[in-house]
């Protein structure tokens, strides 16, 4: 049986009174018994403690005894509600409710599992959106393996009957659910409180880092969160005063019409070039003025950028891992005249570097460390041979 499209949805009030019983009865038994005279009102609610956020800026948080409010850049505010306290009387209509314990995730956003792993959190994932192979961060692959995470299709075709027989009770998704709006609305039909995971429109790559502390509010970790957050910076301590090393990076990865993928100036990626003490190649001028984080050049304009580049790095996320420099000639044979290719100062990232979003800074210390011409011990880049 699947549910398709939004019409079959609501033509099938049968087979969904059968599917939303089982979700019922779990919010049943989440039910507080209390007064209706105890039961606060949202607008009684004082939510007078905030979540310090350094470096993000699509997120912020604010507590009170009971509860938290969330509030994500362009989505709807949730309220997050403790265990044993009771929902609040006249919630706007427009507010996310999430009641703990939070404890059947069906996760989208892949960049977040990494989150879930460091504050030791992976049990509160009971859902994927991709299957074991494709996981890359061995704790989700053994979770996979002994069925404690289940695969439960993809961001756009949920498989919504497993959601709802092993009680389902959040969706974390990232932005690319904007693109298939009636799978949250369907999602949040069926009862299942749904979150948009927006760290990867922080333009700081700290502030992605930083959206630990949202985890840590939404799991109970929240001392957890900002002791790691805090332990993360101390990393780029020795090298964060703003010393230049004077060398350039060009960050690429070469497509399959032969044009070269590149960030544009303003991505995270740049940034933290430029925090571990290097400078992109390219400039603002380049910028091509679409709202993408990333853009193609002709391989021509990119020769004239890049040629006398320091250092180039390998984007393997969609490519793949590149092991040899003559991977890269095949790539376009004119990778020979390259500075960095004359002086055998190529690199690559390594397939786990996108997932593991808490290695950001590790990234940048891997970074400052190939700017000084060290290649020991590197988390997420490698040398072609």
């Amino acid at each position: 049986m699947r549910l398709n499209t939004k019409s079959e949805f609501f033509t099938k009030p049968l087979i969904t009174l059968i599917l939303i019983i089982p979700l019922f009865a779990s919010c049943s038994r989440q039910r507080i018994n209390v007064s209706d005279n105890t039961t606060p009102s949202f607008n009684s609610l004082s939510f007078n403690k905030k979540i310090d956020f350094s470096y993000a800026e699509e997120i912020s948080i604010e507590k009170t005894e009971g509860y938290s409010l969330v509030k994500i850049e362009g989505e709807k505010p949730a309220i997050i509600i403790e265990e044993n306290y009771p929902t609040p009387k006249n919630i706007p209509s427009e507010y996310t409710i999430c009641r703990k314990p939070l404890d059947k995730t069906y996760l989208v956003s892949t960049s977040a599992m990494d989150f879930f792993i460091k504050l030791n959190l992976l049990s509160s994932v009971k859902f994927s959106c991709i299957k074991k192979e494709n996981w890359f961060l061995r704790e989700a692959v053994t979770a996979m393996e002994n069925g404690e995470i289940l695969y439960a299709g993809k961001y756009s075709a949920p498989d919504y009957e497993l959601l709802l027989k092993d009680r389902c009770n959040l969706a974390i998704e990232n932005t690319m659910i904007y693109q298939k709006p009636e799978v949250k609305e369907k999602l949040a039909v069926l009862g299942i409180p749904v979150l948009v995971e927006k760290s990867s429109y922080e333009k700081n790559p700290l502030g992605r880092l930083e959206w630990i502390k949202f985890y840590g509010t939404l799991y109970g970790k929240e001392e957890d969160a900002e002791n790691y957050f805090n332990e993360k910076l101390k990393g780029l301590s020795s090298f964060s005063s703003g010393k230049k090393t004077g060398k350039k990076i060009a960050f690429f990865y070469i497509t399959s019409s032969g044009t070269a993928n590149v960030r544009k100036s303003s991505d995270y990626i740049p940034k933290m070039i430029f925090i571990a003490g290097g400078n992109y190649f390219l400039d603002e001028s380049t910028d091509d003025g679409k709202n993408h984080s990333t853009m193609n050049m002709q391989f021509e304009s990119f020769y004239e950028k890049a040629v006398d580049a320091d250092i180039l790095i390998y984007n393997s996320t969609i490519d793949g891992v590149l092991s040899t420099k003559n991977e890269l000639l095949k790539k376009n044979n004119l990778f020979e005249g390259f500075a960095a290719f004359k002086n055998d100062r190529i690199f690559c990232t390594k397939e786990n570097f996108f997932q593991e979003t808490t290695g950001i800074t590790n990234f940048i210390i891997d970074l400052n460390k190939v700017l000084k011409d060290d290649e020991t011990e590197l988390s997420y880049i490698k040398k072609l041979k």
